[in-house]
């Protein structure tokens, strides 16, 4: 039964991200601040024949992040908290786990391989700072493609307003990752509000 789910929720997510195009993004002002700033998007994720799919926010504040992913009608929601003293998944149902390590807590708890960690910075379109890294760039200078930790991060379209990635698509061995931003917000550096 949870394949069935699967495959349908993959399904879904296919046709909504092939049907994107005409959605309203927001252009961001700039590239926001290396550690403060609050995406908006669409993640799939698909290992083999499996594949789930959810909105994504994700706030990034210097010392902590907040990431809530969540299916299609509230299913399968879940949120991450960290810092640097560890992490917390907390799933809609109410059970809570704790870790050091982000991809590794998802990892155990949902079976998802999602390199949290790395995508801090791959989503701004740079690599993570003190690893090994092999890129290659656009005509216009743009990260279009990026090897590291294990990963190949391609950029495939870009928000028209500087240099902000809108679709990035992730593999690493059989796992493949989709991310498709809708909005990027800058925050103020030293705040606490939420979103």
């Amino acid at each position: 039964m949870p394949g069935i789910v699967l495959r349908i929720s993959g399904l879904v997510l296919v046709l909504a991200l092939t049907g994107c195009s005409g959605l309203t993004t927001r252009e961001p002002e700039a590239v926001p601040a290396a550690d403060a700033w609050i995406l908006e998007g669409r993640i799939a994720l698909r290992l083999e024949d499996e594949g789930w799919h959810a909105g994504v926010l994700w706030e990034q504040r210097p010392d902590t992040y907040y990431i809530r992913l969540q299916g299609p009608l509230g299913q399968g929601a879940l949120e991450l908290t960290g810092s640097a003293a560890g992490v917390v998944l907390e799933r809609a149902d109410g059970r809570v786990s704790q870790a050091r390590d982000p991809d590794i807590l998802l990892y155990q708890e949902t079976g998802w391989q999602l390199p949290v960690s790395g995508l801090r910075h791959w989503v701004r379109g740079r690599p993570v700072p003190g690893l090994d890294a092999r890129s290659r760039r656009d005509g216009q200078g743009r990260l279009a493609e990026l090897h590291q930790a294990g990963w190949i991060i391609r950029y495939t379209d870009f928000f028209a307003a500087g240099a902000l990635p809108r679709r990035i698509e992730l593999a690493n061995g059989g796992v493949r990752v989709k991310l498709l931003i809708d909005q990027w917000r800058r925050l103020p550096v030293g705040t606490d509000d939420e979103g």
